[in-house]
Order: structure tokens, then sequence, then C-alpha cells
């Protein structure tokens, strides 16, 4: 199960991950969602979420990013709307329990040695030459910083690797404030 990560020509950072008829419970294949019943593939950002509904590209996962754009672009927005009975509450907790594992599968969680919380994924980028690039990206409330290189096994590092991971990643963006948190000469003597 597939999730991506990448950042847009426009600098918006969406999450993609497929829903397939498999994982659909029967009542929601039989609702509302008629015209998803094949599946769809699901965009989400911070302010957005998009569906493109089935058929869309199998190998989606491994699609050049500027491939993937033209998708995101193509899926039309989620409307949201009330909920008005209780079948319609059961598809919109189906497709929402899909939709959060998806999410969750290809991150990692850990806790720095000062107790914040760390999330560790992968990010696909495109540079300002409109080149892909990936990063690992650790995100912690509204601190942001991406490594340009780490270990093949980063999945089972241990909560030391991951905080010692972090003083070679990029110096941090923080969201809604200015300037870097820490020094490179940060880092501990080996």
């Amino acid at each position: 199960m597939p999730v991506r990560e990448f950042t847009d020509s426009t600098g918006v950072e969406w999450r993609v991950w497929d829903v397939t008829a498999e994982q659909l419970h029967p009542v929601t294949r039989m609702e509302d969602l008629l015209e998803l019943a094949s599946g769809w593939l699901a965009f989400e950002s911070a302010t957005e979420k998009r569906r493109l509904p089935s058929p869309y590209p199998r190998e989606w996962a491994t699609l050049p990013l500027p491939e993937l754009e033209v998708l995101c672009r193509r899926a039309p927005p989620v409307v949201r709307r009330a909920v008005r009975t209780s079948s319609e509450a059961r598809v919109v907790e189906a497709t929402a329990l899909v939709d959060a594992e998806r999410r969750t599968s290809e991150e990692r969680r850990f806790s720095s040695p000062n107790g914040r919380e760390w999330t560790v994924r992968k990010h696909e980028c495109l540079t300002a030459g409109g080149s892909p690039r990936q990063v690992l990206r650790c995100t912690a409330e509204d601190i942001v910083m991406d490594l340009n290189t780490w270990p093949p096994d980063w999945k089972e590092c241990s909560r030391t690797e991951y905080a010692l991971m972090l003083l070679d990643a990029n110096l941090p963006r923080l969201l809604g404030k200015d300037g870097p948190q820490r020094r490179r000469s940060d880092r501990p003597e080996d």
C-alpha cells in the first residue's frame, strides 16, 4: 500500500495514495460513492482533498513528479457537506479509516530526547529547476526538517538514531517563524 508525498510546482505539499474497491465496505460501494465504486487516487494537502476516480494509471506510485502533478490537477476536489443519514455517516467513517490507514503505513514516529513528537517519511519535491528529488522529511508541530541522505533501513532506526539524523538534516523551516533554531556545530563528537 504505497503512499507518496510530493511538493508540486506551486509549493503545495501533497500526500497521495490509492483506495481500491476491495478496501471498501460493501455499504460504501452501494451508497453515495457510486462514481468511486471502483476506487480512487486520493490527494491531500493541508487545505484540500481531491479524488481521482478509477481508471487512473496503475503505475502512479512510480510516475515522474510532473505526471503525478497533472493527475492531482485533474482530480476533482472533495466537497464537504453535512452528513444527513446514518448510512452516509458509515460511508464517511469507512472512507476515513481507509484513508488514515494509507497515510500512516509509510511513516515512523519517535520522541526526541527533549520530548518533541516527530513524524518521519519520504517526501518528493520539484526543485526550482523543475527536476524531482526525494528527501526524508521530519516534522514536529510547526517544524519541518529534510534529510538529503538517510540509511536504507530508516524505518527500523532507534530513537537515538533518529535524533542523530536530525542533526544532519537541512536547517529547519519553522512554519510562522523566521530563522533556524540550531547550528550544525550542535552535533556531539563521536
